[in-house]
């Protein structure tokens, strides 16, 4: 346990190396700015970055990636990198300790129960590919709309579903309603309304 505290101690204050020509400042100034050769600030490396699976250990993940045809393993460039990385590894982040983590703090708290963190991140990686790809603005008008309590509240909700049944993901849908065709005509009887007419009529002529 101490040697596996250690390394986490040694993990949360080594810097996360981008490169010569762009790097993510993660330990100084607080911003997380990606910098190029020229000194011009570019995007921020944000958590939210970091849960989409953008960011790796060298800078944020290319869209197009080129491998090599003699290389056979994986390129750690292409290989995302945790939020936590990104988190503990920040200007004064606590120093986290194997057998005192505070990243999963919550584990220890009895009765308090939050969304599994594998399906908060593919909840968060699905709606930010979607909006990216399906938005004339690749998702720049809804940034940071599913942060926070939001998310989990989305993630509670799904796990709520999933206890109902196999086809607990119908309760987020309607009901097809039936075409006028096929619904069964009902008509009254014309001689029905005008004999209640007459008895109205009769009874007001006795009284």
């Amino acid at each position: 346990m101490a040697s596996g505290a250690h390394e986490h101690e040694h993990e949360s204050s080594a810097p996360l190396d981008f490169g010569t020509s762009k790097t993510v400042n993660l330990n100084g100034g607080g911003n997380g700015n990606i910098s190029n050769s020229s000194g011009k600030p570019r995007h921020t490396a944000t958590l939210y970055d970091a849960v989409a699976g953008r960011v790796s250990s060298a800078g944020f993940i290319p869209r197009r990636l080129v491998f090599s045809s003699t290389r056979d393993t994986p390129s750690s460039s292409a290989a995302p990198v945790p939020p936590e990385a990104v988190l503990f590894r920040r200007k004064n982040a606590p120093t986290r300790f194997a057998e005192d983590d505070l990243y999963f703090a919550n584990e220890r708290r009895p009765g308090i129960d939050l969304p599994s963190s594998d399906l908060l991140k593919a909840l968060h990686c699905y709606a930010s590919d979607f909006y990216s790809r399906n938005t004339t603005d690749r998702g720049g008008g809804d940034w940071k709309s599913l942060d926070e309590t939001a998310l989990l509240a989305l993630a509670i909700l799904m796990e709520e579903v999933s206890t109902l049944s196999k086809a607990g993901d119908m309760v987020f849908t309607e009901g097809e309603e039936a075409a006028d065709s096929s619904l069964p005509t009902t008509r009254k009887p014309k001689g029905r309304a005008s004999k209640r007419l007459r008895v109205d009529q009769s009874q007001i002529d006795v009284n």
